[in-house]
């Protein structure tokens, strides 16, 4: 039949033409072999993932055969790690599947996208947050995250009409989170600088007092010292009093030499 074919479409080498057809119809098996095997690798990774069980192997293994659609292994890996709470692994295996071009402004893209960033908001570390270094830390990865989100447009960056409805809801709970921080961080502050005033008013107070304190004594000495000479000055006077009377009354002639006009 195939002569036939050769004969009929007058070709000048059937062997070569069956060897032609033969590679052809061996590639196609071969695709469709390996697309059946990929679908059902892939299948059996979801199917174990809603029962919580990520296994990872069989889907590492397709990374090296990765087409079409090679973001789908990186971005089934990088839930994987996730939900096993290895938020390093699952960032890098995400960013990896936004590097084999997942449909742009799909939602697949944006899939992606959501779960990086969610991945990196795990990483942070919500138990320090003594210093404002650490609370401008925090909100440095916060809108990494959110650049994460509005890159591409899953997530408008100025308002919310991006084309992702989940990537619009994680950008605005990021943007709540770090309104939040700011105004903790404003409230820290004026209660730190009220605080710098009411120690800055004791001290002053203290000064104050201790100033007063100063002068109540040397007041108190003055006024100590004014009451001893006034007393010893009554008592002068008193002396004197009492010589005058004794000069005046009896004896007192005896002494007097009279007076010279």
């Amino acid at each position: 039949m195939m002569k036939k074919l050769s004969q009929k479409m007058n070709i000048e080498h059937p062997r070569r033409f069956m060897l032609i057809i033969d590679i052809v119809c061996f590639l196609v098996l071969f695709a469709a072999f390996f697309l059946g095997a990929k679908y059902i690798i892939n299948e059996i990774f979801i199917s174990n993932y809603e029962k919580e069980v990520y296994k990872t192997g069989a889907e590492k293994g397709l990374t090296e055969f990765n087409f079409p659609e090679g973001y789908v292994p990186y971005y089934n890996l990088g839930n994987a790690y996730y939900k096993q709470e290895e938020y390093d692994k699952a960032i890098s295996y995400y960013k990896k599947a936004l590097t084999e071009n997942p449909p742009h402004k799909g939602e697949r893209e944006c899939d992606i996208r959501v779960n990086l960033a969610l991945a990196m908001i795990q990483k942070i570390d919500w138990t320090n947050m003594e210093t404002d270094k650490d609370v401008q830390r925090i909100i440095r990865q916060l809108k990494a995250a959110r650049n994460v989100l509005t890159e591409e447009g899953c997530a408008n960056p100025d308002d919310p009409n991006g084309h992702n409805e989940e990537a619009e809801q994680l950008k605005k709970d990021i943007d709540d989170m770090i309104d939040q921080l700011q105004q903790n961080q404003d409230q820290n502050q004026d209660n730190n600088d009220q605080d710098d005033q009411q120690q800055n008013q004791d001290q002053n107070d203290q000064n104050n007092n201790n100033s007063n304190s100063d002068r109540e004594d040397e007041l108190r000495e003055e006024l100590e010292d004014q009451m001893t000479e006034n007393q010893q000055e009554h008592q002068d006077g008193e002396d004197q009093r009492e010589q005058y009377e004794q000069n005046q009354s009896g004896g007192g002639g005896s002494n007097y030499d009279g007076k010279t006009w």
